[in-house]
């Protein structure tokens, strides 16, 4: 794997976890769930188009969340993968 590459997944991941650390950036995500929960509870029995449509807005927030915590693991795996080539080089010398 090519180190700039490896080294790019790290910063990404870097931004990544600081966000998701952000207590606003969490506050943000706990507010809209509520939200949504809120809504679907009081929503009418016959609401279903409301309903579904409040139920993707869940699902993409919870899929936006999981974007920025795939980042992270990729960066770990990354940084592995890093530190394994260090060792091959280092192994080879």
């Amino acid at each position: 794997m090519d180190k700039h590459k490896v080294r790019e997944k790290q910063e990404r991941a870097e931004k990544a976890a600081a966000l998701l650390r952000n207590e606003l950036f969490n506050e943000a995500f706990e507010y809209l769930e509520i939200q949504f929960v809120d809504a679907w509870k009081g929503s009418d029995i016959k609401d279903s188009d409301n309903r579904e449509r409040l139920y993707y807005l869940s699902q993409a927030l919870t899929a936006l969340k999981g974007y920025f915590q795939s980042a992270v693991e990729d960066g770990k795996l990354a940084e592995a993968q890093l530190e394994d080539l260090q060792r091959r080089i280092n192994f080879n010398r």
